[in-house]
């Protein structure tokens, strides 16, 4: 029982894998339940694009922040919607959180570098 408890994917652990490089000042960000993909984000300092695609069960939103300042925004989005949303990002690490609820205690969160 202990090894099927191991086995058993957490919700916004990361994998060790590669921060996702945004292409062309865009960056698309799949929300599932409870998860942000991708969890890190790297890009270029300028005008970033976000699009977000729910492929959850139940509602979710993208909020990209820097301290308490949100730099982009999108609304709740149920399932199967998608939507978009740019701003302008300096150097620095922002934090990428859906707001509702507990979902970001739960796992959907992530981060934003830019350099």
């Amino acid at each position: 029982m202990l090894a099927t408890a191991l086995a058993v994917p957490t919700a916004g652990c990361g994998d060790g894998a590669a921060p996702t490089r945004a292409q062309d000042g865009r960056v698309e960000v799949a929300l599932d339940d409870y998860l942000l993909d991708p969890q890190r984000i790297r890009a270029r300092a300028g005008r970033l694009r976000f699009r977000a695609v729910n492929r959850g069960r139940i509602g979710h939103t993208l909020r990209v922040l820097s301290g308490d300042r949100e730099v982009v925004a999108i609304r709740t989005l149920l399932p199967g919607a998608a939507a978009e949303a740019a701003g302008r990002f300096e150097r620095g690490d922002y934090k990428l959180v859906c707001s509702l609820g507990n979902h970001e205690e739960l796992g959907m969160y992530g981060t934003l570098t830019v350099r």
